[in-house]
């Protein structure tokens, strides 16, 4: 295994990440993750961080340390809805992590993840008691309606299609429109947001409420840590299943720069390609083997990844631009890659679904070929090279008022009603938006509305298409749920839906 230090040393990082209470980390230990699962509260590791916790709170404000001033690490310098959302992340639970142990002196301490997957229950060492007693409590509104994580928002069969994804940016949301370099502007823009942020990521923010549904406010609440810590598991359990992170160097040589601290305060400097292994960083996870609904790797062959890096290629360089209609883009001996986009003007609302039909001037079946088959490939090499992908983006959304909202997300449903159940074959996936009332969370003006990528490829597969009905058009369907019994706070418009047919 790499040593640590080596590691951090020769990508140029400080060596102060280290700090004084983590030796047995410099001399190359790795320390093991644990699912809170099971967990007592006199558990060494929630023992240790309960301790630091409870230090970081009684810091001085000139302590950046201090825990107000180390949650505002999340306010000032989070990146969601691009592709540095999961390598920030990562950094900023290793520099927690060294805190506590600098803080508790426990100089192993690893911080635990919550699998809100296989466990739905919230953990209970963060809800027992009170502030004074527990400094591990937050105030949770959504904990103590009583919590609810539906299937459709961490379940089974959705991690299986976050793990499906085909590339890290169709995993780990993709990279801001137009991004040109590695320049630290970048940082905040906006990109587009993929399964994994949109649906269990964003869904478990606002489900928990208070703090933790507030980007400003989110890292204050100590179940933050746990929350992350899964979803950087998953990440890591992506990449153990042969899928590589993006190698384009904009994203690998992206400098996070003073956004983060050793665990003796000072700073700590990383460039994301030194965050791509959790050994080198000095951890692993438990080997979690909860079932998937495909709980196997699934080998995606070049000619998928290199229609994707074709279609984001031509998006870098704005060969596609933004009007109206059907751009093509052939690739020698893989086909062709099409793109439709529309403009639109509609308002999805609780009582009325948006439905977006996007022209794509000749039959789907036509654009994907005789051979072709929708979503992810099982093992075989033909069927690889005749696996293709439909995806719709939706760009520069205008995004609910309530933030309790969760929005459907249907294709070519015939019949869509605020009745419509989400077991009908055409439906798509679950959207939480987390930090819709904060949507660029400080990021420039000019730096676009939030937007999603949708996988359609299992929706259109189960319908039958494109072997059933024939069809020169893709309609993308919209329905918003929320709490709230006011008008129009849920009411969402895409102004542009684009079609992808990889």
């Amino acid at each position: 295994m790499l040593d640590r230090r080596a590691f951090i040393a020769g990508g140029g990082a400080s060596l102060a990440l280290l700090g004084t209470g983590s030796q047995l980390i410099a001399q190359g230990t790795t320390v093991t993750r644990r699912s809170v699962r099971g967990m007592t509260a006199n558990d060494p590791d929630l023992a240790a961080m309960s301790r630091a916790v409870a230090a970081m709170r009684a810091l001085p404000r000139s302590d950046p340390r201090n825990w107000t001033r180390f949650a505002d690490i999340h306010r000032n310098f989070c990146p969601h809805g691009n592709w540095y959302f999961l390598p920030w992340h990562r950094a900023y639970l290793v520099s927690f992590e060294e805190i506590v142990r600098e803080l508790s002196g426990k100089a192993d301490f690893a911080l635990p993840y919550w699998n809100w997957t296989a466990d739905r229950a919230f953990p209970a060492a963060f809800s027992a008691g009170d502030r004074s007693s527990n400094p591990l409590f937050h105030p949770r509104p959504g904990v103590a309606r009583g919590l609810r994580l539906a299937d459709d928002m961490v379940g089974p069969q959705v991690i299986s299609r976050v793990m499906q994804s085909p590339d890290f940016e169709a995993f780990g949301s993709s990279r801001p429109q137009g991004q040109d370099s590695a320049a630290p502007r970048w940082q905040r823009r906006a990109g587009s947001r993929t399964e994994l942020e949109f649906n269990p990521h964003d869904g478990v923010h606002q489900s928990i409420g208070g703090s933790m549904a507030v980007v400003d406010l989110a890292s204050r609440d100590p179940v933050f840590f746990l929350h992350h810590a899964n979803v950087d598991r998953l990440w890591s359990s992506w990449n153990a299943r042969g899928n590589a992170n993006s190698s384009e160097a904009i994203w690998r040589n992206f400098a996070f720069s003073r956004n983060f601290l050793a665990g003796d305060g000072s700073s700590w400097d990383v460039r994301v390609g030194e965050l791509n292994s959790t050994p080198a960083l000095g951890y692993r996870y438990d080997g979690d083997d909860s079932p998937f609904a495909a709980d196997v790797a699934m080998p995606v062959g070049d000619q998928v990844l290199e229609r994707l890096r074709t279609y984001r290629r031509a998006v870098a360089s704005g060969l596609l631009g933004s009007t109206a209609g059907v751009r093509r883009i052939d690739i020698p001996s893989l086909g062709s890659v099409y793109v439709a986009s529309t403009d639109n003007g509609g308002i999805g609302s609780r009582d009325k679904p948006l439905a977006v039909n996007v022209p794509l001037h000749r039959t789907l079946g036509e654009m994907l070929g005789e051979e072709s088959r929708l979503g992810p490939p099982s093992g075989d090499a033909t069927d690889r090279r005749n696996r293709r992908y439909v995806f719709a983006f939706m760009h520069d959304i205008e995004l609910p008022l309530d933030p309790t909202t969760r929005v459907q997300t249907f294709v070519n449903c015939a019949e869509l009603t605020p009745q419509t159940r989400i077991d009908d074959q055409s439906y798509a996936t679950g959207v939480s938006l987390f930090g819709s009332e904060h949507s660029r969370h400080g990021a420039p003006a000019d730096s676009g509305g939030a937007s999603l990528c949708i996988d359609l490829s299992q929706p259109l597969a189960r319908m039958g298409q494109p072997r059933g009905p024939r069809t020169d058009r893709l309609t993308v369907q919209l329905l918003p749920r929320c709490e709230s019994n006011e008008a129009h706070v849920s009411n969402i418009r895409p102004r542009r839906v684009e079609v992808v047919v990889l």
